[in-house]
């Protein structure tokens, strides 16, 4: 699995080495094997553009998660507390979808996962108000990113509840490793 981190914002110093080595730690905690990720670390004004054209919000935002190969993904993790394994890969899609999901047995290029884009200036602010780190802000997002390319989604409680332990529980991974 590989991470590409683009750290196009100059407003705070980020670890990018750090964020690319949590990021693959949650892919491998969700079964995502054999894949690639990007993360984008933009300003506010980048952010901004991004949230209007893809979400309808005309405002800055902390995360984007924008996933790329593979059918959508659910609107929520199957039940089970480790969420989806290998993203979309065990759900099958119905009769009437024109998704080729058959393997190319050609093809070794990696499967891209998508895209995890974060404003660290947001962010910043966001750290403030919770009484955390920009660190700390910024771990969490991450997490919270690759868990909806992953399938995870908080549009309803219930997802809300199992993305929100998901993420305690890979942050609590993440901090035993890196901060023991």
């Amino acid at each position: 699995m590989s991470v590409f981190l683009a750290n196009e914002q100059a407003d705070h110093p980020v670890d990018e080495p750090a964020l690319a080595r949590l990021a693959r730690l949650v892919m491998d905690a969700e079964g995502v094997e054999e894949s690639e990720v990007s993360l984008l670390l933009v300003n506010r004004a980048v952010m901004t553009d991004l949230n209007g054209r893809y979400m309808g919000e005309d405002r800055p935002t902390d995360v984007l998660a924008f996933p790329i190969d593979g059918p959508s993904p659910a609107s929520g993790p199957p039940d089970g507390p480790v969420g989806p394994r290998g993203f979309a890969g065990d759900r099958v899609a119905d009769a009437d979808d024109d998704l080729d999901l058959a393997d190319d047995e050609d093809d070794d290029a990696p499967w891209l996962l998508g895209d995890v884009v974060l404003c660290p200036a947001y962010a910043a602010e966001q750290a403030g108000q919770a009484g955390q780190s920009l660190e700390a802000e910024l771990e969490l997002l991450t997490v919270h990113g690759i868990l909806h390319l992953c399938g995870f989604d908080h549009a309803e409680p219930k997802d809300e509840q199992a993305m929100r332990t998901r993420t305690d529980e890979l942050l609590d991974r993440w901090r035993e490793r890196e901060r023991p």
